[in-house]
């Protein structure tokens, strides 16, 4: 995922793209692909998959409810309707309008620019602002480089806005995400639910919010608060949303571990295009809400789904959390 990986596919051509692929992960994990499915990212069991498209009432966990397109089924009183986008690289306002169904919540798991660009900030902004929901609730990704300022001063001007006679300003960049609460490694509450919002992902090509598997991303997972019920993270945990088009599985280990520690109901990401859909274990709903293809077309559906009032919700998902310790033993 990326455009530093596109360039090695290009470099190779596109039919090469597995030999790529392999070629990136020698390079930067001097681990073969074969060698990091059983020892970097092995997993305990095969989480299960449904079609978001269709109707998953009888099946989410914690009472949880997935709506199928065109998302229109009344909801239960007393409940709350979530939509999620990511990863829509700057082509918001080219998103299907069918595709844009109202909701109480919205969330973006991030990759809301190309490349950090002000002018996509600035675009997503008004559109977030004219989107049919009360709440916005937004993260960075590791497209959006500008808001990891410590990555764009040593790294990310130089290499992506190289041309320009002045880089951009990262604050200026923050300034102008308005019509959202934007979570940077921090918690909100938004209609009684907690929300926990973090952009870091396993290193990749040298992008920004990377950091090395192992022991920096556990301190980062270490952080999410145990009372979270929703938790919006831009890189996926292993074995959920994270397949990649060659069946690569590039989640994230220690992330998933953190989640299976916890009680948390939802997790939204994006990051791996191809891994657009839900999965579930005893207690948690994970959804890859990417809104962009594979190949950067911005025509994934959202993933809507309604969720019970926070009280039942939290205990239905404490029931499933002891019940998936259980099956982890």
């Amino acid at each position: 995922k990326g455009f530093g990986f596109l360039e090695l596919a290009r470099a190779c051509h596109m039919n090469h793209l597995a030999q790529a692929r392999q070629t990136w992960l020698w390079q930067n994990l001097d681990i073969s692909c074969s060698t990091m499915d059983r020892r970097q990212v092995a997993s305990p069991r095969t989480p299960r998959k449904r079609d978001p498209q269709k109707a998953l009432e009888s099946w989410a966990p914690a009472g949880a409810r997935i709506l199928s397109s065109p998302w229109t089924d009344p909801k239960p009183e007393g409940w709350t309707r979530f939509v999620c986008f990511s990863d829509t690289h700057g082509l918001h306002n080219e998103i299907p309008e069918t595709h844009r169904p109202p909701a109480d919540v919205l969330l973006h798991a991030g990759d809301f620019t190309n490349s950090g660009e002000l002018e996509q900030v600035e675009s997503l902004s008004k559109w977030l602002q004219e989107y049919p929901a009360s709440h916005k609730v937004v993260i960075a990704g590791n497209h959006d480089i500008t808001f990891h300022e410590a990555y764009y001063v040593e790294t990310g001007a130089r290499r992506f806005h190289g041309g320009m006679k002045e880089p951009y300003d990262c604050r200026k960049a923050r300034q102008l995400l308005t019509g959202c609460t934007y979570l940077e490694d921090t918690l909100t509450e938004v209609c009684g639910y907690r929300i926990f919002g973090s952009p870091w992902q396993p290193e990749f090509c040298d992008w920004a919010f990377n950091l090395p598997r192992g022991e920096e991303l556990r301190k980062r997972w270490s952080a999410i608060p145990a009372e979270s019920d929703i938790l919006l993270v831009h890189g996926p945990p292993h074995g959920h949303g994270d397949r990649c088009e060659d069946g690569f599985k590039a989640g994230c280990v220690d992330l998933r571990k953190a989640i299976e520690q916890r009680a948390i109901s939802v997790t939204v990401a994006g990051h791996i295009h191809e891994g657009h859909g839900c999965t579930a274990d005893e207690a948690t709903l994970y959804v890859n809400a990417s809104t962009c293809t594979f190949r950067y077309r911005p025509t994934n559906p959202p993933i809507v789904f309604d969720l019970p009032p926070p009280a039942e919700l939290r205990a239905a998902t404490a029931k499933g959390a002891v019940e998936r310790a259980a099956q982890l033993q």
